[in-house]
């Protein structure tokens, strides 16, 4: 416990007398209703300079079961939460305290008195909430978009930027994450240069800036429509974000016409055979090649992003039957079935390299090399696929190699093990990690001929089974 110590003076200005005052309050955590069955808000209970407490709602619930009060901390296990889930309840609990902390010791400091209860409280939530400390209004009316981006991502690498609603409330953003919204912020930079402007403020998001944008990037710069889509995401939630934060009233980004737009893109997969092609491929002549190949495929067998891909090791493969692995854009452990092929890959590996797995590359090498392998393996069937050409979409005719990425591995996952194995939409999307059968449908690749043979052949498997039964009967 750490105090600050204080000389106290008479009208002579002699000292008198040593007054210490804590640095640091009492913080718990504790459930509005311990002995709830389902759950119930934890609220922060802060002591100093005796009764009463000071009571800080945390804005998160939990089941009492899924509570350690000795710990503090949510639950996580077969029986309790999710990793992910417990990961954020803990994430905004360690938040807050710091806030709690950080606050009380800077006014002590200050001030040489502890701080007035009810003023102390609404300091507190005032920043939990996101606003601007008294005082500090004239610091955040900054109306630079540009310097708000850049702020935000310095705050979310810092951790002092965190995620405030969807399933990882609370926790930190991810690396790729904040790498996107480092390449929002160098091309709206680019923006503006081409437009000689020297910023972007939050008044100059308009429908006529949208327009603008929008001719930049499908005409002078050849960008897709839903890469399109992707920035204008991003510009909207920063827009509110600040809207929220209490930079601007500007509210023009919230019309339907300042709509993100999207289409189906001509994303392939590899089916059964094209993998087992591709494993089978002789590619001993050349080592990068063959670890990129191998690397790939892992990833068509796994379902993995190339973030988790990437960072696989031999400790997530429990056994020989299952793979672990807590996912870095959903935090989300996920269990993966050690697959035949699959199987075959990581033996190829044992005690070859330090993980026991193909060597982890950068995605645009895994691009690169598993292009040149897929043109190897024979896959140079002409596919039809539109693109923006000066603005317009434009059909043209490349070899499907062309069209293989690194992101193809996992979007081949999905669309095989439903197509071809037949998995429920529900069960894959454990794996995946896509929240709705709608949006695993649109991931997919399924063809209008595909849909109707699975039709078909579910059909005509009923009508087999119907047809032997009745035999049986008869005789």
């Amino acid at each position: 416990m750490l105090f600050l110590y204080l000389r106290e003076t008479n009208q002579s200005t002699e000292p008198i007398m040593k007054r210490a005052i804590k640095l640091d309050c009492g913080i718990r955590f504790r459930l509005r209703e311990p002995n709830a069955a389902k759950s119930t808000p934890i609220i922060c209970i802060v002591e100093y300079d005796a009764k009463p407490v000071v009571k800080i709602p945390t804005g998160v619930k939990v089941k009492p079961a899924d509570w350690s009060d000795r710990k503090q901390e949510a639950k996580s296990g077969l029986r309790n939460l999710q990793a992910g889930d417990a990961y954020a309840i803990n994430t905004t609990l360690s938040r807050i305290k710091l806030t709690i902390q950080t606050r009380f010791r800077e006014y002590v400091l200050k001030h040489h008195i502890y701080p007035a209860k009810p003023v102390f409280k609404e300091t507190v939530m005032r920043e939990l909430r996101g606003e601007p400390r008294p005082g500090e209004a004239e610091k955040t009316n900054d109306p630079s978009l540009l310097n708000f981006i850049s702020g935000q991502i310095l705050a979310a690498k810092s951790g002092t930027r965190i995620k405030i609603s969807g399933s990882r409330r609370g926790t930190r953003f991810a690396p790729d994450t904040i790498r996107d919204y480092t390449v929002v912020l160098n091309l709206l930079q680019r923006f503006c240069a081409a437009e000689k402007k020297t910023d972007l403020t939050f008044d100059d998001i308009t429908l006529n800036f949208y327009r603008k944008l929008q001719e930049y990037m499908y005409g002078d710069m050849g960008y897709s429509l839903n890469y399109f889509g992707k920035i204008v995401k991003s510009i909207k939630a920063f827009m509110r974000e600040a809207q929220e934060l209490g930079y601007h009233k500007n509210e023009a980004y919230k019309s339907s016409r300042f709509v993100k737009p999207q289409e189906e893109t001509d994303a392939i997969y590899l089916n059964t055979d094209q993998l087992d092609a591709l494993l089978r491929l002789d590619l001993s002549r050349s080592a990068a090649l063959e670890n990129a190949r191998d690397l790939f495929l892992i990833g068509c067998w796994t379902g993995l992003r190339f973030s988790d891909l990437s960072q696989l090791s031999k400790q997530d493969v429990v056994g020989s039957d299952f793979i672990h692995i807590k996912t870095q854009k959903t935090g989300a452990t996920v269990a993966i079935p050690v697959l035949p092929a699959l199987k075959e890959i990581i033996s190829r590996y044992q005690g070859q390299t330090e993980s026991s797995l193909p060597h982890p590359i950068s995605n645009q090498k895994l691009n690169a090399y598993i292009k040149e392998a897929g043109k190897m393996a024979g896959f140079d069937q002409p596919v039809e696929i539109t693109k923006p050409v000066a603005g317009e979409r434009k059909t043209v005719t490349v070899p499907f190699y062309q069209l293989i990425t690194t992101h193809t591995a996992r979007r081949s996952f999905a669309t095989n093990m439903y197509r071809t194995y037949g998995l429920r939409p529900s069960t894959i999307m454990k794996v995946t990690g896509h929240k709705s059968e709608a949006v695993f449908f649109k991931y997919i690749r399924i063809t209008p001929e595909e849909n109707a043979r699975m039709i078909l052949e579910a059909v005509m498997k009923k009508e087999a089974a119907k047809a032997e039964r009745s035999t049986i009967h008869g005789s």
